[in-house]
């Protein structure tokens, strides 16, 4: 359901970077290009690379790459590094539509926002359909590691998975000191309780990066059906 507080939900730009996951920036000597709009100048961003390259060419702009980032990528490692809070870009100016001048941050927030839900709610029914989960684990442990988002912090949040291959692509990206194990979804159940009452985070179906979908133990709890 919708909430009033949808801003961006119904137009195609959002439902295209829902569905994908990807963005496409354009960049000249490693500066990110930036478009002319009505009374102000932009940095473009598209979410079909076709699209952008036809415009740039033809409005003879030069560019020497375009970028397609992963959005958890660009969340969690560019966004803060590129935008400030209220920074607007132009998105998906093409040789047929003027695009959209949006505020980049509350966009990728409702995004997110989206993203998650959909993420938590996908990983309950895989989950219930075989009834085991995925982890990482250290030699001669037999439960799942705990990592941090932040450098200095202690380790709060368990890393799951609802498919294996996604497991083993992130643990051969990111965690080859780790093992690959499987837990019963009604064990799992009860670390979840754990956590949920030391306050820690789920990481659900993380990408190579270690970038994704974090959020309380409670809310992955609330859609189990085990």
């Amino acid at each position: 359901k919708i909430g009033f507080d949808m801003v961006f939900y119904n137009y195609d730009y959002f439902k295209e970077i829902f569905i994908n996951e990807v963005i496409i920036l354009a960049s000249k000597n490693k500066k990110l290009i930036r478009i002319h709009h009505e009374n102000g100048d932009y940095t473009g961003m598209w979410t079909n690379e076709e699209i952008a390259k036809e415009y740039l060419n033809h409005s003879d702009i030069q560019f020497d790459r375009l970028i397609n980032i992963d959005i958890d990528t660009f969340v969690t490692y560019d966004m803060d590094e590129l935008f400030d809070e209220n920074d607007k870009v132009l998105i998906n100016t093409s040789t047929n539509e003027e695009g959209h001048v949006i505020k980049v941050v509350d966009m990728m927030d409702e995004l997110m926002s989206e993203l998650d839900k959909i993420r938590i709610k996908e990983f309950a029914k895989d989950i219930s359909k075989e009834n085991y989960v995925f982890g990482l684990t250290r030699k001669g442990e037999k439960r799942f590691i705990l990592i941090s988002d932040e450098e200095n912090q202690k380790p709060n949040i368990m890393p799951v998975w609802s498919i294996k291959n996604r497991a083993r692509k992130v643990r051969d990206n990111d965690f080859e000191e780790c093992e690959l194990i499987e837990v019963e979804g009604s064990v799992f159940s009860e670390w979840l309780d754990k956590l949920r009452d030391n306050d820690q985070a789920v990481a659900v179906d993380l990408k190579p990066g270690v970038v994704g979908t974090i959020v309380s133990a409670q809310k992955v709890s609330n859609e189990l059906t085990f």
